[in-house]
């Protein structure tokens, strides 16, 4: 009769044997879990749910309007296309000053960035429009219900000095630009 020894051969042999199949079985599972492994090892970071994190907000690219120190940008409501003094779209913010101190901010700032006053309306949702080169900026402030206020500045090409249809300012009699003619100037009775 054979033992379990004979079979095998030796000790030694199975002590080997042993050792060399649990090596590979450790260093197969250490691979496998190497290759589940969920960490983002990219040079960029990402949020604690996997995603790549928001940008962070900066005024900094908007070198040509007044934006009051602590404000926070609402990149929800903004909608910014180019940077510098190029720059076109909407613009969203929140401040903790009261909606009478950036009214005064922006009256006395803008002209000092080259703006022209257009037309001011102060109220509870004051609204300014101003004029640089072939630029409108419109400011609409509104008062917060507790504290604060929420800003936001449009700025986009002059319509009657842009190319391509009539506008605001344009001679066509048209308001809204376009040949269809859907609001003609009417005078005032």
């Amino acid at each position: 009769m054979t033992t379990g020894h004979d079979i095998l051969g030796t000790d030694a042999m199975n002590s080997t044997l042993l050792r060399l199949l649990m090596l590979g079985a450790g260093l197969f599972l250490g691979l496998q879990l190497m290759g589940c492994s969920t960490q983002d090892l990219s040079a960029s970071p990402t949020g604690e749910n996997g995603q790549q994190p928001a940008p962070v907000a900066s005024f900094s690219q908007f070198s040509d309007i007044p934006v009051p120190a602590g404000a926070s940008m609402d990149m929800e409501h903004s909608l910014l296309l180019g940077a510098g003094e190029e720059w076109t779209g909407r613009l969203a913010y929140d401040t903790s000053t009261n909606s009478a101190r950036v009214f005064d901010l922006y009256k006395a700032e803008m002209p000092k960035f080259g703006w022209t006053e257009l037309t001011v309306i102060r109220g509870d949702r004051s609204v300014m429009t101003y004029q640089r080169g072939q630029r409108i900026a419109t400011v609409e402030i509104k008062a917060r219900t507790v504290y604060g206020s929420f800003v936001t500045v449009t700025v986009s090409p002059n319509a009657s000095t842009s190319s391509g249809g009539a506008g605001y300012g344009a001679s066509s009699g048209v308001y809204g630009g376009g040949s269809s003619g859907a609001v003609s100037r009417q005078p005032l009775r």
